[in-house]
């Protein structure tokens, strides 16, 4: 088995020598799991140093099953199921740090604590990354925005707040809770698509194995017989025939669309429309709109508590919504604010956002409690969305079982009413 050399720091001091691995990567993989951050590492022999201290096979055959281990737990974690970090395992983050800070230990002790006790990998050694790049001189904000694709910016953005304020201990706190409300906004517009779109996949399965193996064997049986056929069973035949030779079309085309959404969607004129169509399609839309703005009002109101300006506030609101029409408000929202006008002028007179936000705005603009009303905009939305949720989705249930019987009951009557006038004429 290879042995390779290193150098590396660790604790900020300087570290030196050999481990035994199956190739570069894994001998990595071993010294980053040991807080060890790697300076230099090459290959040394193909000696193993059991064999070169004098251990017997035993303790060689040990080695190689430790190695065996240690490449499954890097096979798992590298497999995206289990590596990716999500908004809940910063959520945590956010609040075990927030304690550790208030029970006075250091910045770099709290990291170390918690990266010790985090389980998944990759996240364990982006904390102790972290954790050496404010050991070597950084801020805590420097940190995270090297990692920009995690960290989104209106946590950096806080941290930062939070350094400058000295009340790092609650922004972290005030972030925990901001990314928890987060994921349940997310979940409660998630739980009101998901299931519609279920039912909706179950009953066009349904409808494909009627049309496509019960439909044709039956309509063979009717033409056999030789009599003319009613309309709707002609037509229900036809479209048998359609649904049987189409469906691997429609499969390629609907997983062509799937895996090139990110590109179609970068091209400006296709999103324009696509997010268009996002706040004018029916119920969708109010779904849509209201998440929206719940994560565009919680945000500001968490940046604004946290002493963020305005200004910045807004930029950082900005950039949190994925829907370029709102987008646009915002920036000409925040446009209006260093022009010195109001932010709920613009609000206003947009054509997105209900009269209703414009006008808490502009009664925290003139009390000078923006940052309440920013909180009291975000409960408004949260509330008004748990509640047309709640309704749609149990309006939506209804619905869907009366169209799935009603597809079923005209699919049947188009076969049995034939079959039922070649028995009488037997008869």
């Amino acid at each position: 088995m290879p042995v390779f050399s290193y150098t590396g720091v660790k604790d900020n001091k300087k570290v030196k020598g050999i481990i035994e691995s199956f190739s570069k990567s894994d001998a990595i993989q071993k010294l980053k799991s040991e807080g060890i951050i790697i300076i230099k590492i090459s290959e040394t022999a193909k000696k193993t140093l059991n064999s070169k201290n004098g251990s017997n096979q035993q303790a060689s055959g040990n080695q190689i099953a430790l190695e065996l281990i240690s490449r499954l737990k890097n096979i798992q974690n590298s497999v995206p199921l289990f590596s990716r970090i999500s908004l809940r395992d910063i959520a945590v983050f956010s609040r075990q740090i927030s304690s550790l800070l208030k029970a006075g230990m250091s910045l770099t002790d709290s990291l170390d604590t918690v990266a010790k006790q985090t389980k998944k990998l990759h996240f364990k050694q982006l904390i102790m990354s972290i954790s050496e790049d404010i050991k070597g001189g950084k801020s805590f904000s420097q940190a995270l925005s090297e990692h920009k694709n995690i960290f989104p910016e209106i946590y950096i953005g806080m941290v930062k707040s939070g350094e400058t304020s000295g009340d790092l201990d609650k922004v972290m706190e005030d972030l925990g809770e901001y990314l928890e409300r987060q994921i349940a906004i997310r979940s409660k517009v998630s739980s009101a698509m998901i299931y519609p779109v279920f039912v909706v996949g179950v009953m066009g399965i349904v409808l494909w194995v009627l049309l496509s193996f019960v439909v044709p064997k039956i309509s063979q049986l009717l033409q056999d017989v030789g009599r003319s056929l009613p309309i709707y069973t002609k037509a229900l035949i036809l479209f048998s025939k359609i649904a049987s030779t189409s469906l691997p079309y429609l499969i390629a085309m609907f997983s062509a669309l799937f895996f090139l959404r990110k590109k179609i969607l970068s091209i400006p004129k296709v999103r324009y429309y696509f997010d268009l169509m996002r706040l004018k399609f029916p119920i969708y839309s109010k779904i849509h709109l209201l998440g929206e703005t719940y994560r565009i009002f919680s945000s500001l109101a968490t940046l604004t508590k946290a002493g963020v300006p305005l200004v910045k506030a807004i930029e950082t609101a900005e950039n949190i919504t994925s829907n370029v029409h709102l987008k646009k408000v915002l920036k000409e929202a925040r446009e209006y604010t260093i022009e010195g006008k109001n932010m709920s002028e613009r609000l206003a007179e947009s054509e997105f956002f209900p009269p209703m936000i414009a006008n808490m705005v502009a009664v925290g603009e003139r009390s000078g409690e923006l940052e309440k009303m920013f909180s009291n905009i975000a409960h408004t939305i949260s509330s008004e969305l748990e509640t047309f949720v709640a309704g749609v989705t149990s309006l939506i249930e209804p619905i869907l079982i009366v169209s799935i019987g009603g597809m079923i009951f005209l699919i049947m009557l188009s076969v049995i009413v034939p079959i039922l006038e070649i028995n009488k004429s037997i008869m």
